[in-house]
């Protein structure tokens, strides 16, 4: 079993911005996530620099969790947002990288 901790509050104010389905979608996926459950690969995706993306949909709206491991057992999740294009905005993803780097310099 994993132990997933919410890094600097991001997820916290993007769930608070989501209706109360949504919520729970995102809150069941990470559950699976937890809990070593079996995850197809298409929802998880290997971005860079140790940063991952969680893949959850919800009547047509497609959500986007970026974490990262701290060894084994600890997953460190990053800033959330509902993906709008085609691909992951670069944007997102240095963002993650740069609270992923600020996590490990305050540890």
């Amino acid at each position: 079993m994993k132990k997933i901790i919410a890094y600097k509050g991001y997820y916290v104010k993007f769930m608070d911005s989501l209706s109360e389905d949504e919520r729970l979608k995102i809150r069941r996926s990470l559950l699976l996530l937890e809990n070593d459950g079996e995850i197809p690969s298409r929802y998880i995706k290997f971005i860079r620099d140790g940063i991952w993306e969680y893949r959850v949909s919800h009547l047509r709206k497609e959500f986007r969790l970026l974490y990262f491991y701290d060894g084994q057992t600890i997953i460190i999740l990053l800033n959330c947002f509902l993906k709008k294009t085609q691909k992951t905005p670069l944007q997102e993803i240095e963002k993650a990288i740069k609270l992923k780097k600020e996590y490990y310099e305050q540890k």
